[in-house]
């Protein structure tokens, strides 16, 4: 059985689905109220999972993994250079020689309109869910850092409630990530995509917004 590290796994809809295809599974999340309700979720499932609260820039494994993927560009919450080269280095702690990383980060296709916003809404019974999120909102062109957004209106039984959330986050470019993944060491560079697409590589992509990126550890 393959083990797998979700980093920054929050409620776990990638580790769950992994799980439910036979991978022994590990998550790491910074909050302890998303890995207790992560717990509950993969004891309801029948499934086991080795579940860290840690921070994402140093933590250390009580066993190496195969692989490790962090998803939703969740690794745009580091700031800075030295928290992404920490970041490789303690994900490089956890992998196996030859064990593979996978991940994606957002990109700006355009300085002038780089804000991007999606939506989605559920129904279930009388209960209603809309949702909106909109990323590289507000960017500054020398910290790379920009604004994402996320809106949720709940609707039950006449009663609205709306949840608004803000943060920070940080893009890479290209060029700029493959230097950062060379000064940590410990990693060699497989390849990357213009999101989830296998064919598309990402210097063939024209105005890619989702790079996913390939790293094997060496």
């Amino acid at each position: 059985m393959r083990r797998v590290l979700d980093i920054a796994c929050g409620t776990g809809p990638h580790l769950l689905r992994l799980a439910a295809r036979g991978y022994r599974m590990s998550g790491l999340d910074l909050s302890s109220d998303n890995v207790e309700y992560l717990r509950g979720r993969v004891r309801e499932a029948g499934h086991e999972a080795d579940l860290l609260v840690g921070d994402m820039t140093d933590f250390r494994l009580r066993a190496p993994v195969d692989a490790a993927i962090c998803m939703q560009d969740s690794q745009g919450h580091l700031l800075t250079n030295e928290q992404i080269l920490a970041h490789l280095r303690a994900v490089a702690r956890a992998l196996r020689p030859g064990g593979l990383y996978v991940f994606d980060r957002y990109m700006a296709s355009s300085w002038t309109d780089p804000a991007r916003q999606w939506s989605w809404s559920k129904r279930r019974g009388r209960l209603i869910v809309r949702a909106s999120f909109s990323a590289l909102n507000d960017v500054d062109p020398v910290s790379q850092i920009f604004r994402e957004r996320m809106e949720l209106e709940a609707i039950e039984n006449g009663t609205r409630r709306v949840y608004r959330q803000t943060h920070r986050s940080r893009m890479v470019f290209p060029q700029e990530l493959k230097s950062l993944v060379e000064l940590a060491g410990g990693f060699e560079f497989v390849q990357w995509f213009f999101g989830f697409k296998p064919h598309q590589i990402l210097e063939r992509s024209k105005h890619p917004l989702l790079m996913v990126v390939v790293l094997r550890r060496r």
